[in-house]
């Protein structure tokens, strides 16, 4: 055995043997955000948007004034698919306890919708979650302008995937921040992923249509250097047993307050 492949191994085994620390990947207390989705009918889908970019805002647009909310989002698929929802609300609260606020609006508004909502669409999963990672583009980016690309994940094990995000993913995704092609992103950890649902949320924003067009081109420009690291490597080389990708959603942003 070789040098290099002895530094190799010797790497691997410090990075999977390491411990989990108590606080990972948790706030140190209750999940911050709560990520909710909602499925529409087709003939309702028009109404559905507006119903969000108007009344809905407004609601969630209150309720950050009044502290209860720290940021929200307003995500919807512009096209019809049967594999996965029509529109998701990202809540982000400063303190665990404000989620006892939505918790109340819940009883009489399921998913936040009111009646009127409730006509057009209904709430389909609601997830807690911890924003684990996060980062922005140096340059500022026309949110109107911008693809988000949602890709929900599934790990093996929550220790590998972590180190495997830390590793593998964090440089390719700074990588497509420098090129200029991502504005942003955001992954979620579910933190009670029991059942049929997703483990990790990832939220890229591209800058524009034209920026996500070129997608598969700046991951292979910036996958080209990283091939020299051998821990990255190793991570690209086995990634399929570290985590399975399900169905994707190209979404655009049609209200949010960060």
């Amino acid at each position: 055995m070789g040098s290099d492949q002895r530094c190799l191994l010797a790497l691997l085994f410090l990075w999977f043997a390491s411990p989990l620390s108590a606080a990972d990947p948790v706030s140190g207390g209750g999940p911050l955000n709560l990520l909710i989705t909602y499925r529409s009918q087709p003939a309702d889908r028009p109404a559905f948007r507006t119903y969000l970019q108007n009344e809905h805002r407004a609601q969630l647009e209150k309720l950050r004034e009044q502290g209860v909310l720290k940021s929200y989002q307003i995500l919807f698929n512009p096209f019809v698919s049967s594999g996965t929802w029509d529109a998701m609300t990202v809540l982000g609260f400063t303190h665990y306890s404000d989620t006892q606020r939505w918790k109340e609006i819940e009883r009489t508004m399921p998913g936040g919708l009111t009646a009127k909502g409730l006509r057009l669409a209904k709430p389909v999963d609601t997830y807690s979650a911890d924003l684990t990672w996060s980062g922005a583009g140096e340059t500022a980016s026309d949110d109107r302008a911008s693809v988000y690309y949602v890709i929900p994940y599934e790990y093996v094990a929550l220790g590998p995937y972590k180190k495997y995000v830390d590793a593998y993913v964090i440089p390719q995704v700074q990588g497509w921040m420098r090129k200029g092609a991502l504005a942003g992103y955001r992954i979620f950890m579910h933190r009670f992923p029991v059942g049929p649902t997703w483990d990790a949320l990832f939220i890229y924003q591209y800058r524009d249509l034209e920026a996500f067009g070129h997608r598969d081109e700046v991951i292979a420009e910036v996958r080209q250097p990283l091939m020299d690291d051998p821990v990255w490597k190793q991570f690209h080389d086995t990634k399929q047993s570290i985590r399975t990708e399900t169905e994707n959603t190209i979404t655009e942003s049609i209200a949010g307050s960060q």
